[in-house]
């Protein structure tokens, strides 16, 4: 990659960054290493009014790592409930007795003892560092390759490794001399992503919109190549998946079943895609469900099941849940809505 010189970058971001970013965010206030991982991995795929809602009540539910270490993976799940990418819910719960069990309740400070921890990789070990303990550190999340391939022109294909380097790299050289200016320039670029030199329609396209401060000096601008930057030549190949739903409802409890530690909503509670029934038992199919995961189609089958006589012998992983008590599980989305529905119509029954 040719990095040409764009002239104090790292002063015009900062001074951006003052005037025009955020600064009453929930994780910005009251800033420990704590609240930074926590708020770094709901942000990875979650959109920031979702996190500002879900992190307040994460914290309430598990205001200190020890708290979080202490609960049960379903207790975590249940929490992250809704969220989706369940692997991060798992992952802080891992993380989090990792920390209490080797490193005595404090989240180390140095970015490569952080990024050794479960679920935390390069960028949000290097937030961490900034951010709880001032530490220089570069960061380079999906916003900040976005503006650092836009601003220097950078046409390589972003999901090779070898032009990952490059990046990374070259975000070490931007990183501000005076500590200072390290929360504000890292929050910064951060925010310079999100709201101003976003993925569609950032504001050098939009009328009125707010200010870019580097529009004469922005490669993409002047190459009129915004739109294609960053470049990703790799696609993401989205299978199909079919699948059916056993929904057996009895005396005000319905049968659950808890999925395995692998595959689609591992360790989360489902309805049982295989079941053995007592002869006799009415089956009527439900309305399909379309779902969409990252790289996954689901199309659900719902099948209704009245029974007639009692299931034989249930192995450990399916189990009975009352309706008041299924916000105390972990349940993917479909299931809570499917839940959600049942519920209402059972009551309306």
């Amino acid at each position: 990659m040719n990095f040409i010189n764009v002239e104090r970058f790292t002063p015009k971001l900062i001074a951006w960054q003052k005037k025009q970013g955020r600064h009453h965010l929930p994780w910005q206030l009251n800033r420990t290493a704590y609240r930074v991982w926590l708020s770094e991995v709901m942000l990875q795929q979650t959109q920031v009014t979702t996190v500002i809602e879900r992190y307040q009540a994460f914290l309430e539910r598990f205001p200190t790592v020890d708290d979080l270490a202490s609960a049960s993976v379903d207790d975590v799940l249940a929490e992250w409930s809704g969220m989706g990418y369940y692997t991060r819910a798992r992952n802080l719960h891992k993380c989090a007795q990792v920390v209490m069990n080797q490193f005595d309740g404090i989240f180390p400070s140095d970015p490569e003892q952080l990024e050794s921890l479960p679920g935390i990789g390069r960028s949000t070990a290097a937030a961490i560092a900034v951010f709880a303990y001032g530490k220089s550190a570069a960061i380079l999340d999906g916003n900040v390759k976005r503006v650092l391939a836009r601003v220097w022109g950078v046409q390589d294909d972003l999901s090779k490794s070898a032009a990952v380097k490059e990046l990374w790299a070259h975000a070490e050289t931007l990183l501000p001399d005076s500590s200072e200016d390290l929360i504000t320039y890292t929050q910064g670029l951060m925010d310079f992503g999100a709201t101003c030199c976003t993925q569609s329609n950032p504001a050098c396209s939009v009328k009125g919109s707010m200010t870019c401060p580097f529009l004469n000096a922005c490669q993409a601008k002047k190459l009129n190549i915004i739109q294609n930057i960053p470049l990703k030549i790799r696609k993401v190949k989205v299978s199909k998946v079919d699948m059916n739903w056993w929904v057996v409802v009895r005396d005000g409890k319905v049968l659950l079943e808890k999925r395995a530690h692998q595959g689609i909503w591992a360790g989360l509670w489902s309805f049982p895609e295989e079941l053995s029934l007592p002869v006799g038992s009415d089956i009527l199919d439900g309305k399909p469900i379309q779902h969409l995961l990252s790289h996954r189609k689901l199309t659900i089958q719902p099948k209704l099941v009245a029974l007639k006589k009692k299931l034989p012998k249930m192995g450990d992983h399916l189990s009975w849940v009352g309706f008041a008590e299924l916000d105390k599980l972990g349940l993917p989305t479909p299931v809570k809505l499917f839940l959600k529905d049942l519920n209402l119509a059972r009551d309306g029954a």
